[in-house]
């Protein structure tokens, strides 16, 4: 019985080849960004992979255990780390500890929804780190404004249109329900407030609706429920915004 080289598991029915790296795969590791390709560079662009959405046969679904590869741990690491940085600046002790919060509880979970969502529908998901992006985000550290782009969700998936707008939505709406979460729990912990105001600052920028961000699947999708994500994070934003100022005006 043939072995998958990436993850050990019997392949049932015919191998996948790598065109790339010449190694033998299973049906959940053949794409290269699945079984961390050494070929990677030469493989299809996201947006090549993004337009597999379109195709009108839908994938076969098949439960399964989510399966993170360690270098996607090293990637998710690398991500929460730069997300982490960029948040803990000027580095006082209240601010490292909010930016963990930030990191573990607002970026992560967001990252993870999409992940979660995609294989749920049976597609391939799996976070990948943007240098570019990366260097932006840690940038940020020293801007009024933080950006949150170390990396995305690569997603190989023949899919309707509505799983991609599903998929798209899962991230921005895990930051609104978290931060309300923090917002109303933020009298017994202050700090939460930080957390709140946080998750939707990421869910505003992702649900932009340019480029490859969240806000343009949504928004072709269901321009509804773009509209209700946008309003339900401005809210969140307000209203920790509101909230540290009157406890900092109390605080005098």
């Amino acid at each position: 019985m043939v072995k998958c080289d990436y993850c050990g598991a019997e392949i049932e029915g015919l191998p996948y080849r790598c065109k790339y790296c010449g190694g033998t795969f299973c049906v959940w590791h053949h794409l290269p960004e699945n079984h961390e390709c050494p070929g990677l560079r030469r493989a299809l662009s996201p947006s090549q992979l993004e337009r597999a959405w379109a195709a009108p046969v839908r994938p076969a679904r098949r439960h399964r255990a989510a399966y993170v590869s360690p270098g996607e741990l090293a990637s998710l690491a690398a991500g929460a780390l730069a997300v982490a940085f960029a948040w803990a600046y000027p580095f006082t002790a209240r601010s490292l500890l909010a930016a963990a919060l930030v990191a573990l509880a607002a970026y992560l979970p967001h990252e993870l929804a999409h992940k979660a969502m995609a294989e749920r529908y049976g597609c391939a998901a799996r976070y990948v780190v943007s240098p570019w992006g990366l260097l932006l985000t840690l940038a940020s550290a020293a801007l009024p404004v933080r950006l949150v782009l170390p990396g995305y969700v690569l997603i190989a998936c023949p899919a309707g249109a509505g799983e991609e707008g599903l998929v798209a939505a899962s991230g921005p709406l895990t930051n609104v329900v978290i931060g309300s979460l923090a917002l109303a729990l933020s009298g017994a912990w202050p700090l939460l407030r930080s957390l709140a105001s946080a998750s939707a600052v990421i869910a505003l920028f992702n649900l932009i609706p340019l480029g490859g961000l969240d806000g343009r699947k949504v928004l072709r999708w269901r321009p509804a429920w773009w509209a209700a994500l946008l309003a339900a994070s401005l809210a969140l934003l307000l209203l920790s915004s509101r909230g540290a100022l009157i406890q900092d005006s109390t605080s005098l």
